[in-house]
């Protein structure tokens, strides 16, 4: 247990960890509630796709000159204007869910806004681990509790949200996801980040483009990333298809279905934080590739509740063993001066690929229905399994090289 949270040993990466607990299960009870309202106003799979889309494609175009941002300006003042922004959009939310004001329009705009605010944080947050972890041997155990916070954030708050939304409304779960950014605010505040040097310019998106291109780690890293974002998008945008209309439940069975996918990410991430090495990390992508695309595949025409959970327990461990394996290699085997601009192409890679898998699997869903949707899922993750796993041979020997250098690789 002690050498799974290491990296809390340091003051700043403390407070920092203890705020994003308590604002990422603000943002978990939202999203449910967002997703429930919006089909319940809607009533459409194909309306799902497209208020995912809205959130999720601002990532997509913004991500490169974020990592711009993230190199050029101070970090911590970009986050707190950006949790500032969003806190002002859920008590906006909570004001028009209580006068039950709410449109589809009005979810499309705040979803858009929340994306826009999205799109230039995740490349910031990534490069700012760095800041404020100040022993470097521990960066791996952070990167990996980082994952831990937001998925044991979503175990919680689904839950939660399935709770507050059948006992009191949805303007209630916007209520408290605005009340919990105060905690990110003040500890963000509070912290003493590394001074770092930051340069930019219209090279630096270049450059971060030119070593992904170059160097064929990264390369692969980011593809796997985005294979395993778009075969992600069907549970992200159907979850309330298949708590209704199929497993016949209500808001909290949408609720118990996204904790039990939360239980295997955090699961998934409290063993990576366990790890000492990132030697490994290649094969347990691929096998996690396989066990995904196994999950999707018997999840896809499944009516049990009870095998729904245990195989959304699977495909959460199973994705986050991808998604964060690659977020370890990638910070590991970057260079200093590139990690923005390399990190804002890992963002774009895992969500701004989403509004994609969104709004083209909404589009199959509205003509063939949700469930061919995740067979389709099972089986592009099976191949990227079977591809990734005959280059990686190839891919570990230009890798070693970079992990030596740095003396993660035994002599």
């Amino acid at each position: 247990m002690k050498n799974t949270f290491r990296s809390l040993a340091g003051r700043d990466f403390r407070l920092y960890f203890i705020g994003q607990c308590i604002s990422l299960v603000g943002t978990w009870v939202q999203q449910v509630a967002f997703s429930w309202i919006a089909y319940r106003i809607t009533g459409s799979a194909f309306m799902l796709g497209l208020i995912a889309f809205s959130g999720q494609f601002p990532t997509l175009v913004l991500s490169p000159f974020s990592g711009v941002l993230a190199d050029r300006y101070s970090r911590r003042n970009v986050l707190v204007v950006i949790q500032i922004i969003q806190m002002a959009v859920a008590a906006l939310l909570a004001v028009l869910a209580w006068q039950d004001d709410i449109s589809p329009w009005v979810l499309i705009a705040a979803s858009l806004v929340i994306g826009l605010t999205s799109a230039v944080e995740m490349p910031v947050r990534q490069a700012f681990t760095p800041d404020i972890v100040h022993d470097r041997a521990h960066m791996a155990n952070a990167i990996a509790l980082n994952s831990v916070t937001f998925n044991a954030a979503r175990l919680v708050g689904p839950a939660a949200a399935g709770f507050i939304l059948a006992a009191f409304s949805e303007a209630a779960c916007f209520a408290i996801n605005a009340l919990s950014y105060l905690a990110t605010i003040y500890t963000l505040l509070v912290i003493h980040p590394t001074r770092v040097e930051h340069d930019g310019g219209r090279k630096s998106i270049r450059e971060g483009m030119m070593y992904v291109r170059q160097f064929a780690p990264a390369r692969w890293l980011l593809i796997t990333v985005i294979v395993a974002s778009f075969c992600l998008s069907p549970y992200l945008t159907f979850m309330p298809v298949y708590a209704k209309d199929i497993l016949k439940g209500g808001a909290d069975t949408l609720g118990i279905l996204m904790a039990a996918s939360g239980f295997g990410a955090l699961s998934a991430g409290l063993y990576l934080a366990n790890r000492k090495s990132v030697i490994g990390l290649g094969d347990k992508m691929v096998a996690g590739c396989f066990a995904a695309g196994i999950a999707s595949a018997a999840f896809a025409y499944n009516h049990l509740l009870w095998v729904a959970l245990a195989l959304l327990v699977i495909s959460g461990c199973a994705t986050i063993i991808i998604v964060t394996s690659s977020n370890i290699l990638l910070q590991t085997l970057v260079l200093d001066n590139l990690r923005g601009r390399v990190m804002a192409l890992y963002s774009m890679s895992f969500i701004g690929v989403l509004p994609v898998g969104s709004l083209v699997a909404g589009g199959i869903a509205h003509l063939v229905g949700v469930q061919p949707v995740f067979l389709a899922s099972g089986v592009i993750f099976a191949v990227m399994g079977f591809s990734l796993k005959r280059k990686l041979p190839l891919l570990q020997r230009e890798a070693h090289p970079v992990l030596r250098e740095k003396g993660l690789l035994p002599k």
